[in-house]
């Protein structure tokens, strides 16, 4: 199997199943947005909905964590000759965030959906104990790790795929140091409370992290150089 062909298939994974696992989100929070700012109204929404979590948690630790791990010993592999120092930290950032962001997903898998069934059959005294639980689990997960030290993790990454590709995909670059400075925007923004300027950054973070995959999946597909070298 190729570096090219990894590569490529990491990528396809991202797309395919990390898209999924959005959708399935949305799904399991019933597409109610104050949920999202307030995770303990979920609690209340039922078995559906605990199930969609799950998959939704291990589909983001498929889709965003462990396919991004592939993907960043690929591009070490391809871009490294050009600038070991980069190279090397970047993968090292990639890596902390495949590691630590999928971690959490991980635990979200199974802690969050236990909690929501455990909810639906306890005495109110104790509903309020799991609220706090659940509320913590999601403060951990999704605020500390998912949209801070993730955020940190990932502008560092990008930054240095920037710097590999900017001689020969000027247009790749500018958009992964656009990613960069966005992903580390909204982690300041998550430190500092700022929820609605947090959120809306995060939303393009998301957009725009979409159009990179597809973009170097494309730049894979042509063989274009540097990933051309790929072939090995």
């Amino acid at each position: 199997m190729t570096l090219r062909t990894i590569g490529v298939s990491a990528l396809a994974v991202s797309l395919g199943v990390g898209m999924t696992s959005n959708v399935l989100f949305l799904a399991a929070f019933q597409f109610r947005i104050d949920w999202f700012l307030e995770p303990t109204g979920i609690l209340g929404a039922g078995e559906p909905s605990a199930g969609l979590l799950r998959w939704a948690a291990v589909l983001d630790l498929i889709g965003y964590y462990l396919a991004t791990a592939v993907l960043a010993y690929v591009l070490w592999r391809i871009l490294r000759p050009r600038n070991l120092a980069a190279a090397d930290l970047a993968t090292v950032a990639a890596l902390g965030y495949a590691l630590i962001g999928g971690a959490g997903a991980a635990v979200l898998a199974l802690v969050g959906p236990s909690l929501m069934n455990s909810h639906a059959t306890a005495s109110p005294g104790e509903q309020e104990v799991i609220a706090a639980q659940f509320d913590l689990l999601f403060e951990v997960v999704w605020r500390s790790i998912w949209q801070f030290l993730d955020g940190i993790l990932m502008a560092a990454w990008w930054l240095g795929i920037g710097l590999l590709v900017r001689t020969d995909h000027r247009g790749l670059s500018q958009l992964s140091y656009v990613l960069a400075f966005t992903a580390g925007m909204f982690s300041v923004l998550n430190a500092l409370g700022v929820d609605l300027a947090r959120d809306a950054a995060l939303g393009v973070v998301f957009a725009l992290w979409t159009a990179w995959w597809a973009w170097l999946l494309v730049l894979f597909l042509r063989r274009a150089e540097p990933f051309d070298a790929a072939q090995e």
